[in-house]
């Protein structure tokens, strides 16, 4: 007959491995469970590091010197969608001088990881587009934003210095985050002026994420106004889908805001945004996704968005986002004034059917910005003369004035007509010289409230 100790270790025996597997299951995801750690056998065709999840199972196995790119998707393939490795300070080791990353870090070209101190000797490289790219040696994480105005968000967060897209009318070079940044992007990229050779630079943040992790940590306050809703923007300076290595920075950091219950809106002219529908649709409505589509006739919108994705790409990931369950909108922005009423008319229909978005921003083209002038002749280049002609008027405040009352008011009956959420961004100038319509056209850029639901209240912890 068994005594008392034997049959009760046999019940915990029977008990302890259900326990686990129900711990295990019930575990709340997105709290870095991944981990990588070394490898201490002996056996030379070992590797050294292996990539461990939540369970307690080798998720992965790594080379001893692996590089960042491998490191980041496997990440995004082995683990769930809220899980991430954290590479700083985890035993890797720098290409350079195989010093511990115990800080920040870069990846060079060919995606070989960078100890911060070895970056500076990390040189830029052109590639075959002559897209001169490089580490950002921005110490911004996340930064306070104007957008509040807008109903954008109250944060904005860059994972990039440039953007390979080279739209002729973006207004990002003549912002501070790039003319303020003169020296650092001739002494980094050789860049001249960053207004004329806008889309020929791009300065990477690699370890963004993990240090976006650690902010997040410390930060005890966060703003919520009522226009900005605390929302973070990525990115408002660059696009975060443009290539796979901006996607990697990307994902990392939305993962790392759902964890810490911030609400994203993504903005990109990208269709590589759906590789991370995964990680949106386990947001529980933390996340919306929008892109820039100011008409569906790619060759016109190509020929002052040269190096963008179709616009009509852009529709399709959007309402494959949409058909998922995820928030999507539009910023139908900036639209030409080759447009009638019954093209922007279709436009919002073709929204309206295809993704039924939460809100559709709208803001006519701007003439105003010193690069005005290489919109027009970039359209001209492209062999759209009229629109390059109508553009070219645009440069009188009689004519600007009046066409971008007359679609801001068209927009905003076509939306009622529709059924379409809109939300009119009309430009500060502008409004001086509005006429009858400047109360109403300040009462639109001055509003609090948006016809966006988005983000949902997050639920106390």
């Amino acid at each position: 007959m068994a005594d008392n100790n034997s049959v009760g270790w046999e019940l915990l025996s029977i008990l302890l491995p259900l326990f686990r597997e129900q711990f295990i299951e019930n575990q709340p995801r997105g709290t870095n469970e991944m981990e990588i750690e070394c490898n201490d056998s002996t056996s030379t065709d070992s590797p050294r590091l292996i990539i461990r999840g939540y369970d307690g199972q080798i998720k992965g196995n790594l080379p001893p010197s692996p590089k960042l790119n491998r490191l980041r998707e496997l990440s995004r393939s082995t683990g769930g969608p809220l899980e991430r490795l954290d590479l700083m300070d985890v035993g890797l080791q720098c290409s350079e001088c195989s010093n511990p990353i115990t800080d920040r870090f870069g990846a060079s070209s060919t995606s070989d990881l960078i100890c911060w101190d070895c970056v500076d000797s990390n040189l830029a490289e052109s590639d075959a587009r002559g897209v001169t790219s490089t580490i950002d040696p921005t110490k911004a994480v996340l930064s306070s934003s104007a957008l509040h105005h807008k109903n954008l968000c109250n944060y904005v967060i860059n994972v990039a210095t440039g953007c390979t897209h080279g739209c002729k009318f973006c207004y990002v070079p003549s912002t501070p985050n790039i003319k303020m940044r003169k020296d650092m992007l001739n002494e980094q990229v050789d860049v001249e002026d960053g207004q004329s050779e806008w889309g020929s630079y791009l300065l990477y943040r690699d370890d963004l994420p993990e240090r976006l992790n650690r902010k997040l940590e410390r930060k005890r306050t966060w703003d919520a106004t009522p226009d900005g809703r605390g929302v973070v923007m990525i990115s408002s300076g660059t696009d975060c889908y443009q290539d796979r290595r901006t996607a990697q920075i990307t994902r990392g950091c939305v993962i790392e805001l759902i964890k810490h219950k911030k609400p994203v809106r993504i903005l990109t002219r990208s269709p590589a945004v759906v590789r991370d529908l995964d990680v949106f649709k386990s947001a529980n409505g933390l996340v919306t996704v929008g892109s820039s589509i100011p008409s569906l006739d790619d060759n016109l919108v190509r020929s002052i968005e040269p190096g963008a994705p179709a616009p009509t790409t852009r529709l399709n990931a959007l309402e494959k986002i949409s058909n998922a369950g995820v928030p999507v909108y539009v910023s139908m922005s900036p639209t030409y004034p080759t447009q009638s009423r019954d093209d922007l008319r279709r436009l919002l229909k073709e929204f309206k059917t295809r993704l039924d978005p939460d809100v559709v921003f709208h803001e006519p083209i701007n003439p105003r910005g010193g690069n005005f002038g290489m919109t027009v002749q970039a359209a001209r280049d492209a062999g759209q003369i009229e629109l390059a002609n109508e553009l070219e008027k645009l440069q009188d405040r009689d004519n600007w004035v009046e066409y971008s009352k007359n679609q801001l008011m068209t927009v905003r009956e076509l939306g009622n007509e529709l059924d379409v959420p809109i939300h009119l961004w009309p430009d500060k100038e502008f409004i001086k010289y509005a006429g009858e319509h400047k109360e109403f056209f300040k009462h639109e850029r001055e509003k609090d409230d948006s016809p966006e639901d988005y983000p949902q209240p997050v639920p106390p912890a």
